[in-house]
């Protein structure tokens, strides 16, 4: 009796709450479900063929190069310099990265700007690497192999899973080209969601209401869901809680190794479809590497960069 008088309580005092004024859940939430009933039904009562010009014009609109962000890493001087500016880059890349590592990339089309803004990152994109140049990835077309040289011209950064096993690596690789066989389709309604949450927190910039997200989890994905859900088969975290145990684990197991860590933790605080690229870069258990060492810096102090990149014996 008491919990129900503190949640009446609680219901009251954000009902007291001006409505344009901090953070206000219900009217927050009334305003996502209006939208919803609205696109719901405007879908209802329009041709198949309608839905697919917006749609089509929709995708166009956002996959267009934001104005004045051809590039989101500048490169300087002329197109010589810059092709050997991009192979050296590519070269580095190939050195260091491992199948599985995610690629997480600073995008520069108008989508990209909107995620970036949402998430509060850099980051836009994620694809994973198969290896040989290759990473695979979920667009609107599908889900697609292609070569890093896509995203050569932009911003990268490796992500690796640190304390993943050889099983769970298989289990990953062998889940992604499961994927590819079954092409799911491009998560639309999560990216419905996403603009109006975009358009809507500028509005009400304090807003804390996950619009995200699809019900139907196993046939749709976006890029960084698809990702997060191959390692989430694989049993290994991508943005777990660690404020409580695991309650499947006992209490008094010894923290020897990292992977004992792993254990303790509540893995999936979140379900894949709410994963984004910022999670892989922010999560514990996937190391940012910096794979764009300057040659000449290393030279310049008589230090090898080979000396660096190399694993310790």
């Amino acid at each position: 009796m008491r919990d129900l008088k503190k949640k009446f309580q609680a219901i009251h005092q954000e009902i007291k709450k001006p409505i344009l004024e901090g953070h206000n859940t219900p009217f927050d939430r009334a305003v996502a479900g209006l939208f919803h009933w609205a696109n719901e039904t405007g879908k209802f009562f329009s041709t198949e063929r309608q839905r697919q010009r917006v749609y089509g014009y929709l995708m166009q609109r956002l996959l267009e190069v934001a104005p004045g962000y051809e590039s989101a890493q500048p490169l300087l001087g002329s197109a010589e310099e810059e092709a050997k500016f991009l192979a050296y880059k590519k070269k580095r890349i190939l050195k260091l990265a491992q199948p599985c590592d995610v690629i997480l990339v600073r995008g520069n089309q108008r989508i990209s700007r909107i995620i970036q803004t949402l998430t509060t990152s850099p980051f836009s994109h994620a694809a994973i690497y198969w290896g040989e140049g290759m990473i695979i990835e979920a667009e609107p077309e599908g889900i697609l192999v292609s070569p890093i040289e896509k995203y050569l011209h932009l911003d990268l950064r490796l992500s690796r899973p640190v304390m993943i096993d050889e099983e769970g690596l298989e289990k990953v690789k062998t889940f992604m080209i499961q994927k590819l066989v079954e092409q799911p389709k491009y998560d639309l309604a999560n990216l419905e969601r996403l603009l109006f949450k975009y358009l809507y927190v500028k509005f009400r910039p304090d807003t804390k209401v996950y619009l995200g997200g699809n019900t139907d989890f196993e046939q749709y994905y976006i890029c960084s869901g698809l990702i997060a859900h191959a390692f989430h088969v694989a049993g290994y975290p991508v943005s777990p809680t660690m404020r409580f145990l695991n309650p499947k684990t006992p209490l008094n197991i010894p923290l020897e190794e990292p992977k004992d860590f792993l254990r303790l933790v509540v893995h999936h605080a979140k379900n894949y479809s709410q994963i984004t690229p910022a999670d892989f870069d922010s999560s514990p258990f996937f190391a940012s590497i910096k794979y764009l060492l300057l040659d000449e810096v290393f030279y310049s102090v008589g230090v090898s960069p080979q000396t660096v990149v190399e694993e310790p014996e």
